[in-house]
């Protein structure tokens, strides 16, 4: 029996009829198995692949919403909405997001983190799997919030090189910004050797290596978002300033004070006689006592041609005191009055300008000058402040037309503020424009043609609150000049700043300057 079995079975072996049918047999499960599981890892694959898109958008929206104010506490309501919008495959079984705030590159809650998965049994790999499959993926959003600044030295000129100039021994180191609009690869430059603090140094174009090698300022060089803060501001037009006017001077008066002292004495003597122009001094045993009196008076005014001296005046009065004809008493009262000039002086007040608002041709201060407030067009002339005489102008513009320039020079005692927000409404300005307005002190009209002379050669006493605008025309800077109540603001086609130049502050204390000339980009990169 067990030889007639081994002879079948090699029999058996030795028979090739029905191999393909046995080994298509053998590998059928897992031919089927192989297809039933590539099929799962494929919908594993889009899975993953739609949830990721999903919570990729969620991380940057949350990002996004940080960079606004508006929104930074929402950004996990924002990166929600995202997330379901963009929910495709997996939309019905996806699980709610997971949204943090998180650490990123040394940097603190710089970055949203989104979390999610989506769960699902399979139908082949279900039958292996004791629990559904769970497809999980994660997304990571860095951001940087674009940065504001302000500036108080603003170069408005768009592609010239040098456009800020800053040269010699200029001492410059109020901390309140320097900004070119200008996209020359040279639009600040600096020759010599000068002392700046500027706190940040920001330009469309290119800035002079000098400063990042010789200061800490904050270098920003080709920046985006740069612009003229007044761009959309044009000059007001009050009635008061449409009245055409002259600067003149009006002649000083003379005042001259002496001491004065008045002695008055008054005797008494008594005459005989039928009238007093023929009677004859005769004795009286009720004669009255002289009287003396004096009043003495310092400091007082006088007439213009008096000298120091004495001067006496004398006054006599007869009064009969019986009638008896021919032998008529009379009583003579004689007053001297004695008067003694002494200490003589004259003071001779300066020629003054009192001026009003309106439209002048020129303004070249000749005298002592008072402005008072409001606006005053200067008209294809010039505003030039110069010499030895103060000027006081407090809520007050100057509009610089047709080709007017601004010339400021040291030796003056000057003290100029601009307008505030009110003093412009009660000329008629709308609100709107008059927040706009306030603080403007000179304002170049934008339809003037410009001119090269304008310049600013101050010292401690030159007080100048307010901004100098002048979009189409260039400024020197150079000595000093000081703030009160508003911060001074130079924002002009090109600025110059000399070898004298020495300032070391643009705001008085407890104030900053709030013109922002820069607005920029936010950032967002998806990092995981």
């Amino acid at each position: 029996m067990i030889m007639a079995i081994r002879t079948l079975m090699r029999k058996l072996s030795r028979n090739l009829g029905g191999n393909a049918a046995m080994l298509v047999a053998l590998g059928l499960p897992a031919l089927i198995g192989g297809t039933g599981l590539a099929v799962d890892i494929g919908q594993w694959y889009l899975w993953k692949r739609d949830l990721q898109l999903a919570v990729d958008q969620a991380a940057l929206a949350g990002a996004w919403a940080r960079t606004q104010t508006a929104t930074e506490t929402a950004y996990a309501s924002r990166a929600t909405q995202e997330y379901n919008a963009n929910l495709g495959l997996v939309s019905d079984f996806a699980s709610a997001p997971t949204i943090a705030l998180a650490d990123y590159a040394g940097g603190d809650d710089n970055s949203v983190t989104v979390s999610a998965s989506a769960t699902r049994r399979l139908p082949f790999t279900g039958m292996f799997l004791p629990e559904p499959t769970v497809v999980t993926v994660h997304a990571q959003a860095q951001y940087a919030e674009g940065a504001t600044f302000t500036s108080c030295i603003v170069s408005l000129d768009e592609d010239d090189d040098g456009t800020i100039t800053i040269s010699g021994t200029a001492l410059l180191t109020a901390r309140c910004g320097i900004a070119a609009l200008s996209t020359s690869d040279q639009s600040i430059i600096i020759n010599g050797t000068p002392e700046i603090d500027a706190g940040w140094v920001l330009s469309r174009g290119g800035i002079d290596d000098w400063l990042s090698v010789h200061t800490d300022d904050e270098i920003h060089e080709y920046l985006d978002g740069l612009f003229d803060p007044f761009a959309e501001l044009s000059p007001p037009n009050p009635a008061e300033s449409q009245v055409s006017r002259t600067y003149t001077c009006v002649k000083g008066t003379t005042t001259t004070r002496a001491d004065r002292n008045n002695k008055t004495t008054i005797t008494y003597t008594y005459w005989r006689g039928a009238d007093y122009n023929t009677a004859t001094q005769t004795n009286y045993n009720r004669a009255k006592v002289p009287e003396v009196t004096e009043a003495m008076e310092t400091y007082v005014i006088v007439s213009n041609d008096t000298v120091a001296g004495v001067t006496y005046t004398t006054t006599t009065t007869w009064t009969m005191l019986n009638n008896s004809a021919q032998n008529s008493l009379w009583e003579k009262k004689q007053t001297v009055v004695a008067t003694t000039i002494s200490n003589v002086s004259k003071k001779t007040d300066p020629d003054f300008a009192s001026l009003m608002p309106g439209t002048y041709t020129d303004i070249k201060v000749a005298c002592p000058t008072s402005l008072a407030k409001g606006v005053y067009v200067i008209n294809g002339g010039s505003l030039e402040i110069t010499g030895q005489y103060p000027v006081v102008g407090n809520g007050v513009m100057f509009i610089l037309k047709n080709g007017a320039s601004l010339k400021i020079t040291g030796g003056s005692n000057i003290n100029l503020t601009a307008m505030q927000a009110s003093d412009l409404t009660a000329r008629g300005v709308s609100a709107d424009d008059a927040n706009k307005l306030a603080g403007m002190l000179v304002f170049e009209d934008r339809n003037s043609q410009g001119n090269n002379g304008n310049r600013i050669n101050g010292n401690s006493s030159t007080v100048l609150n307010g901004t100098i605008y002048l979009p189409k025309s260039g400024i020197q800077f150079s000595g000093t000049a000081s703030v009160t109540s508003q911060c001074l603001m130079i924002a002009a086609l090109t600025i110059e700043f000399t070898g004298t130049t020495d300032m070391s502050t643009f705001c008085p204390a407890g104030l900053t300057n709030d013109d922002v000339v820069a607005n920029e980009i936010s950032k967002v990169t998806l990092v995981v």
